[in-house]
This record gives structure tokens, sequence and C-alpha cells, in this order.
């Protein structure tokens, strides 16, 4: 399994709090993604 395969696997919630495949929305045109970490 790729990379690519695992990320696509990965569940996220959406700003209207519906869980969605992260594979799901790539499907359909390219994807940006940002992880931001904040310590405070």
């Amino acid at each position: 399994m790729s990379y690519a395969d695992e990320l696509a696997d990965q569940v996220l919630v959406d700003p209207d709090g519906k869980l969605e495949r992260l594979g799901d929305r790539w499907a359909e045109r390219p994807q940006v993604i940002l992880f931001l970490r904040h310590f405070g």
C-alpha cells in the first residue's frame, strides 16, 4: 500500500460536521492539504 493510498483512507470532518473520506475529495479535483499545529 502506498502513502497516497493510506492518506485516501483517512476520514475528515467537513465544515458542516459530516465525516468525509479524503480520497473521495481528491477524486473530484486536486486538493491542497494543510496541517497546522499550534502550541499555545
